[in-house]
Formats: structure tokens, sequence, C-alpha cells
């Protein structure tokens, strides 16, 4: 799952996936596109729900910052590795 906000020139995006091991990582990424500056964070769940709790709680802080949500034409491809 990728989802992005934008405010002007500033971005942040979120990515929530499954790693090899069966954890959730949740990157956040952000930055300016001006300045080219920018940095991330990577955390780690065991749970989904728990990673879905914080993306949620970003989702507010987002929010209520002023950034809006932007639409994606990505599509995300699911592999088994099972």
């Amino acid at each position: 799952m990728i989802i992005r906000w934008r405010r002007q020139q500033d971005y942040f995006i979120v990515r929530l996936y499954q790693d090899l091991m069966g954890d959730w990582v949740l990157s956040e990424s952000w930055g300016n596109t001006l300045n080219n500056k920018g940095s991330v964070n990577h955390t780690i769940f065991h749970c989904y729900h728990e990673a879905r709790g914080q993306l949620r709680e970003i989702s507010r802080r987002q929010k209520t910052l002023g950034f809006k949500k932007t639409v994606s034409k990505e599509q995300q491809i699911e592999l088994d590795f099972g």
C-alpha cells in the first residue's frame, strides 16, 4: 500500500508492506521538491493491525498539518512467497 500527501512543494509518502520474515514495514518518506532535501524512516510491526493503527495516526497528523492526499495511478502487485 502506498499513500501520498502534498502541501505545496512538500511531500509525504507512506508505504506499508510485509517483508520476507512476515513482519510489516511502515516506510515514511518526506521532503521538499524545491530543495531536493528529504528523509526516510522505517518502522517494523509484528502485527498488521498495529501497522494500520499507526497509518491512521499518520493520516490524521498529515490532515491537521494541511497536507492533501494525492491520487496515484500505480498498481500494486501481490506476490506470494509462501
